[in-house]
């Protein structure tokens, strides 16, 4: 279908949904909450216990003044009922009554106040109403649903499940509510809006993210660690956000679960669960450069009794780019089956799919000089990268997990994971030389074909419970996972550049640079032979939360693992043989942990922690021997606070980071295509962090943190990344929404600020052959939404990012080029739940 054809389609869909939400609103009915019988077996009790464990079974959320419920009693509760039915049942005869002010929020007032409609404010809570969350899910830590820029536990420090103030690491959560408020549809938009993270573009898709100095390499989908990066495999850094239901950071290292990788930070992509009564919805979206998108979310039982659970959910995005002749379609498809096989053991079944396609990819960025040495500065829409470019990936993954809950409190769970990608690389983009200022010679095309094919099979096995020693109540838990992945593909030639020294075939120069629209012809590359590596990695770790006294709780913990690097390198079909193999491996490698929390009070609590670093990463000299593991310790401290019962939550914090054989870029091999670096030794990152996350006060929601961080090496040098980039020593990032009051709620307005100070960046030839470090200011960022709510189905949403059009440096240094960050962008959205 022609392009044209589809965005003139795209317009008429949303139109018409805008046009039946609008009928919609003529509609003055109250709302009524999605069907579905559930089953009760409540005894008589308090009516606090008893409206409690209704929310709990049946997912819904409750929000009432304690005084509504003291001293009140309700009967029992037996049988079969619509969640409606259950509440009326409980309050029959108490001079109660109730309204659902969402879908799946009920709020209970006294009779007389809910007939005059004195004091009722439709869908308000304040901090002192007593607010019960039901678990609409099997998630115990699910953010959807609750209007929360904060979770109630997390287990992506230590594996257990504990709450933000029980954690002794400073964590950051991007909730589902957060996500929607603010229009974050990719990983790298949720990176980009985490306090003290900050990310580096390679060019248009590959972003490399940064925390406290350090390049982030560890990630989890569900807790299953998964080998990706998201610079070399750009799958990572745009992954689509529409099946996940929080993106849980932990910052500083990570090393009782995963044993190596980044000590900056650790990312757990937590996936949406199946619902416990129905609910779906679709949204369709228009932004700024054609960009039209398309999303379905359905979940619910699939059986009268509820014990078997279904959930879908899918995106579909195609549009263009604030890069010239750049175009990008996107097909998300998720699907998930939970069956409770009795009342203790759950299964879990599903599946999630990926495919992107471009063209008019990037590879490199600009030129940052003229040929004269005098610095560039193109307009934010150029695009070096040639029509024909194209960077497409697919990723699928199947997973199944097994819970069994013992009656006398253990719990084990146990997961495989199954996980392919395929890339498709033919790159092209003029991102080579120095223009000359008048004519725009000098340029050329980097250009580079690969079709990588990676498999990747993961077993986590964990079980935990509680023990009795001494007359007090302790957690263990004890876990093993083993992961490989193997890699392989054709390897193409270089025909500008060819490998057994024949004469080019392609000449990759680009007569005018300021007339490049990206119209070059297609490189003749072909198959010189095949690459083929693998990766092995086996762990085992064992954890223990002691609370030798109520105010205390000390975690101890160990690791020991098991890593083999085998890359057979590339095959060479003329000569017959393999270039350039290397192995590495690990034996019983020893990761120890040690937190400690001490509440102060109710509210406040001190914490500290201590784990080891030891990362074995694959990245290699210009000899392409393995470098050693990089090592080191990260500590860190603070005090923790969680008010009004956890819907706010307050961490500042203190750390500090020692490595040696921290690996710096060194280099490129124009022949092999590949990085190489270099070790350096008593790398020191110190610093301090503040955060806010959560309800600050009725209809308010924020996240508000703040990040120093100071990285040297021993000799007092700035720390580069791998593409000669610093990380900002300050970084703020701030969000807040505020659904007005009365007769104004159905309106809810928000925006935030991303800022941080001066990086540094350099190239390693100038036009005069010489190395020449760069410096960029200051970038502050404006964001802002507008939600409006038509009715208690329907809504209407603007965003606008960058609202003050900053133009910036995404990073500078890469390929001795720069990479612009996104300009202003616009998005309309309508939503529609059912």
């Amino acid at each position: 279908m022609d392009f044209r054809k589809r965005g003139h389609l795209f317009r008429a869909v949303l139109s018409a949904s805008t046009a039946v939400a609008l009928i919609a609103s003529l509609d003055k009915a109250s709302a009524q909450p999605a069907g579905g019988i559930v089953t009760y077996n409540i005894p008589a009790q308090s009516l606090t216990a008893a409206l409690t464990a209704v929310a709990q079974r049946s997912g819904l959320r409750l929000a009432y003044t304690a005084d509504l419920s003291a001293g009140r009693a309700a009967p029992a509760l037996q049988g079969s009922f619509t969640p409606a039915q259950a509440i009326g049942r409980l309050l029959a005869g108490s001079g109660l009554t109730y309204r659902f002010t969402s879908p799946n929020t009920v709020t209970i007032e006294r009779q007389a106040a809910s007939a005059s409609g004195v004091g009722a404010v439709p869908g308000a809570i304040s901090l002192d109403t007593i607010d019960v969350q039901g678990r609409a899910t099997s998630d115990p830590g699910a953010t959807e649903g609750s209007g929360s820029y904060t979770t109630t536990q997390m287990s992506s420090s230590t594996g257990l499940p504990l709450s933000i103030r029980e954690t002794p690491q400073s964590v950051t959560v991007i909730s589902r509510q957060r996500m929607d408020d603010q229009n974050i549809r990719t990983f790298k938009d949720a990176m980009e809006n985490t306090t003290g993270i900050t990310s580096q573009s390679w060019d248009n898709d590959r972003v490399e993210f940064m925390s406290r100095g350090f390049k982030l390499t560890e990630f989890r989908y569900d807790g299953v660690p998964v080998d990706a990066d998201g610079a070399i495999d750009h799958g990572l850094s745009t992954v689509d956000m529409a099946i996940y239901d929080r993106v849980e950071v932990t910052k500083g290292a990570s090393g009782l679960l995963q044993g190596a990788g980044s000590p900056g930070a650790a990312i757990n992509l937590v996936r949406k669960r199946p619902t416990k009564i129905f609910q779906g919805s679709i949204s369709e979206s228009i932004s700024s450069w054609n960009n039209y998108r398309t999303d379905l979310d359905l979940s619910g039982p699939l059986n009268e009794a509820g014990t078997v659970r279904g959930r879908f959910a899918g995106a579909f995005l195609d549009g263009d780019s604030w890069l010239d002749h750049y175009h990008k379609r996107r097909n998300v498809l998720y699907g998930v089956i939970e069956a409770d096989l009795t009342d203790n053991t759950m299964l879990t079944i599903g599946s999630d799919y990926q495919k992107d396609k471009s063209r008019g990819a990037q590879w490199g960025g600009l030129p940052l000089f003229f040929s004269d040495g005098a610095r560039t500065n193109w307009d934010v829409s150029k695009n070096p990268g040639a029509v024909w470019s194209r960077d497409n990936l697919s990723v699928n993954t199947y997973f199944v997990t097994l819970e069994h809950s013992f009656d006398n409190g253990w719990k084990a769970i146990g997961s495989f994971n199954h996980r392919r990608s395929v890339s498709d690389y033919m790159l092209g983009s003029a991102s080579g030389g120095f223009p000359d200022p008048v004519t725009g010679e000098g340029v050329s095309q980097f250009i580079w074909k690969e079709h990588p094919r990676s498999i990747q099979n993961t077993v986590d096995l964990k079980v935990s419970g509680p023990v009795e020693v001494m007359g007090r109540t302790h957690e263990l838990m004890f876990g093993v996972m083993s992961t490989h992945r193997s890699e392989k593909g054709p390897y193409y030639d270089d025909p500008s550049n060819p490998f057994l020294g024949d004469p080019p075939t392609y000449d990759p120069s680009i007569p005018n640079f300021f007339t490049w629209r990206g119209n070059s012809s297609v490189p003749p590359f072909q198959i010189l032979g095949k690459v083929e590596s693998s990766y092995s990695r086996t762990g085992t770790f064992a954890v223990a939360r002691l609370k030798p006294v109520d105010k205390l709780s000390i975690i101890l913990g160990g690791r020991l693992d098991w890593w083999s690097f085998n890359d057979k390198g590339t095959y060479i079909d003329p000569l017959e043989e393999w270039l350039y193999p290397a192995e590495y491996s690990v034996n019983a490698r020893i990761t120890p942990y040690a937190g400690i929390v001490y509440d102060l009070t109710d509210i406040y609590s001190l914490y500290g922690s201590y784990t080891s670093i030891f990362a074995p990463d694959g990245f290699r000299d210009v000899n392409r021997n393995f470098l050693p593991p990089t090592e080191g310790d990260s500590y860190e401290a603070g005090v923790k606070a969680a008010y009004f019962g956890g819907a706010l939550n307050l961490t500042a914090a203190v750390f500090m980071i020692q490595q040696k054989n921290f690996h710096e870029f060194a280099g490129f091999d124009p022949v092999t295509g590949d990085n190489y670096y270099r070790s350096i030794d008593g790398v020191t990152s110190k610093g301090f962090e503040f955060e806010l996350s959560g309800q600050l006060a009725p209809g308010l929601q924020i996240n508000a943190g703040y990040t120093h961080t100071h990285a040297r090496t021993s000799d007092g040098s700035l720390v580069y990344s791998y593409i000669q980039t610093t990380a900002p020593e300050n970084v703020v990032r701030l969000f807040a929404t505020y659904r007005l009051p009365d007769q104004w709620d159905r309106w809810t307005i928000g925006g935030g600020v991303r800022w941080q100070d001066t990086v540094h960046g350099y190239v390693n030839s100038n036009p005069f052959g010489e190395r020449q470090d760069l410096t960029q200011g200051d970038v502050f960022l404006l964001d802002v939404m507008a939600r409006f709510r038509l009715t208690e189905k329907v809504e209407i949403a603007f965003n606008a990012t960058n609202l003050l059009n900053q133009k910036y440096y995404s990073v500078f240094g890469n390929y001795d080029t720069g990479v612009y960050g996104e300009p202003r962008r616009y998005t309309l959205s309508t939503k529609f739940r059912f």
